[in-house]
């Protein structure tokens, strides 16, 4: 009779759980710290680029830019014009 009890008792828990996320998912709240994107919202992407000095990707926003080549870092970028534009 015990474990009867037990199963309902974890059953009534686990079904109060949902509606309480439900209820947190449906009003726009949730765990604190979400970082403000949705769950079902799909990662930001961010094309990579190839560094002209190197040949390591890194994201588009965080290249260094002369004309049309891109760079991973200042030193990288010096170095190449450096060396190719005497």
């Amino acid at each position: 009779m015990g474990l009867i009890r037990l199963l309902i008792l974890a059953a009534l828990v686990y079904v109060g759980w949902l509606l309480v996320k439900r209820l947190l998912r449906a009003s726009g709240g949730g765990p604190v710290g979400g970082g403000g994107r949705r769950a079902d919202a799909p990662p930001r992407s961010e094309r990579m680029v190839k560094c002209q000095q190197c040949g390591v990707h890194v994201p588009e926003g965080e290249a260094f830019l002369h004309r049309h080549l891109t760079f991973c870092s200042q030193e990288h970028q010096r170095q190449y014009l450096e060396r190719h534009e005497r």
